[in-house]
């Protein structure tokens, strides 16, 4: 059985999009908790506050799209698509990362760890891997 093909493969893809979809729901709502997440200092006037919390319900739609992507191409749709999605989404969190790093000097890893085995679990999904 090719590794792509594995059972465990769309478990695994569940996870990751619940994972997103968490972040997602967390930042709309709550969006002043995603500057501990991403370690970013706060604005200094309310009315920077206040355009940020907007940028990171913005962030937050995001990443609830990226998770119901997730989980419909990994239950409705086929393996290498939900693959697809995965290194996109993995691709997003190197970014995150490198601006985490850039604005506060450090919390990359907070990302690309993630990151990192999201994306191995999508190229496993798309066959280029197993």
């Amino acid at each position: 059985m090719p590794l792509s093909t594995h059972p465990i493969t769309r478990p695994l893809a569940t996870i990751f999009g619940t994972i997103t979809l968490g972040f997602g729901i967390n930042y709309v709502f709550n969006p002043a908790s995603a500057y501990d997440i991403f370690e970013f200092p706060r604005m200094s006037t309310q009315a920077d506050q206040d355009i940020m919390n907007s940028v990171m319900i913005l962030y937050g739609a995001k990443d609830l799209f990226m998770g119901l992507a997730i989980y419909a191409s990994t239950w409705f749709g086929n393996r290498k698509s939900a693959g697809l999605i995965l290194l996109a989404a993995s691709g997003a969190a190197g970014i995150d990362g490198f601006i985490v790093n850039r604005v506060t000097g450090g919390g990359e890893w907070n990302h690309w760890g993630y990151g990192s085995v999201m994306g191995v679990l999508g190229l496993v999904m798309t066959g280029v891997l197993g």
